[in-house]
């Protein structure tokens, strides 16, 4: 396996470790992303070819700088360009972070909440299949339990490559979840009816006539209207995608739970609120920046949970002495 390496300058006011560690739930592997040893890895698609993609921070260098790397047979110059592109865009390296740095000066209960997270950026997805995938695991179940069937269904349908003994996988095609099928799907703990709405979007990305190219010229309220006419897909899963796959900063997942929840507990002493509710308190107090303080809030709730999971696990070891 051949190694090609090349250094970027670290975008101002970006933290890898922060950003990487969201993408992978603070969990060292989320689906076909890895976080170990200061690392982000993972496996991106070429053609039919998968290349393995690094990046790191090299320490001490001043200015900021990454280390970007690329694995493969007979990986190019050409391997490397897109390498470092992707990896850009999975790491939210482009997305300007100065105006919601400005709000979060006029908002002292979102700062007090995720002031600790400056330089997090919002990690995105290598395609809008891979987006909409993972929003449909996710409707109406835990964020464990999504992150549970997820694993299975990279670990199963994904393409295994394997680094200094660690495989790593490329997310699964829309082939080949086509192939697995119905049961397929169902064998890794995905409902019948999610199993049918992935593979009607498989089918259409297979087909062309869900283009990620043209979705990606559209404005959001285009793509979220585009979206929405697919079997399965509502405007939760949609504003998903426009944050995670197209980039777009003030998207906003009003209907989601987790974030209905969070937002009541810190401005509305925990008073029930409707998504239209939320969608106005947001609209006047984080607009344009709605998709940012959404991300924001999320690694606030991760870092929480795992903060609640280590104190017990203190605990019961506490308890056992």
């Amino acid at each position: 396996m051949q190694t090609l390496i090349t250094t970027i300058p670290a975008p101002e006011l970006f933290d890898l470790h922060l950003t990487a560690g969201h993408q992978t739930h603070y969990r060292g592997v989320a689906g076909a992303d890895v976080y170990r040893d200061a690392v982000y890895s993972r496996a991106l698609r070429r053609g039919n070819r998968v290349v393995i993609a690094t990046v790191q921070s090299i320490d001490g260098a001043d200015p900021a700088t990454l280390e970007i790397g690329v694995m493969g047979e007979d990986v190019t110059q050409d391997d490397m360009a897109y390498a470092t592109q992707v990896m850009a865009r999975l790491l939210g390296m482009d997305i300007d972070l100065s105006g919601f740095y400005s709000l979060l000066e006029r908002d002292p209960v979102l700062s007090s909440a995720v002031g600790s997270l400056y330089g997090l950026r919002p990690p995105g997805s290598e395609s809008v299949f891979e987006a909409l995938v993972i929003a449909i695991i996710g409707q109406q179940i835990s964020s464990v339990v999504a992150r549970v069937i997820r694993e299975a269904l990279v670990g199963t349908y994904g393409t295994p490559v394997n680094v200094d003994g660690e495989t790593l996988y490329a997310f699964p095609t829309p082939k080949a979840l086509l192939e697995a099928g119905t049961d397929g799907l169902r064998a890794v703990k995905l409902s019948a009816r999610k199993a049918e709405y992935i593979l009607d979007v498989a089918l259409r990305v297979a087909d062309g006539s869900l283009d990620e190219v043209r979705l990606s010229a559209m404005s959001d309220d285009d793509v979220v209207s585009e979206l929405v006419k697919v079997r399965g897909i509502g405007v939760w899963t949609a504003q998903w995608v426009l944050l995670r796959a197209l980039g777009r900063t003030d998207a906003f997942p009003a209907g989601d739970l987790a974030l209905k929840r969070v937002v009541s507990d810190l401005y509305f002493e925990g008073a029930p609120l409707s998504e239209q509710a939320l969608t106005d308190f947001a609209m006047e107090r984080w607009s344009p920046h709605r998709g940012l303080a959404t991300t924001y809030l999320f690694a606030y709730i991760r870092q929480q949970r795992l903060a609640r999971e280590q104190g017990a696990s203190k605990a019961i070891g506490d308890a056992a002495l």
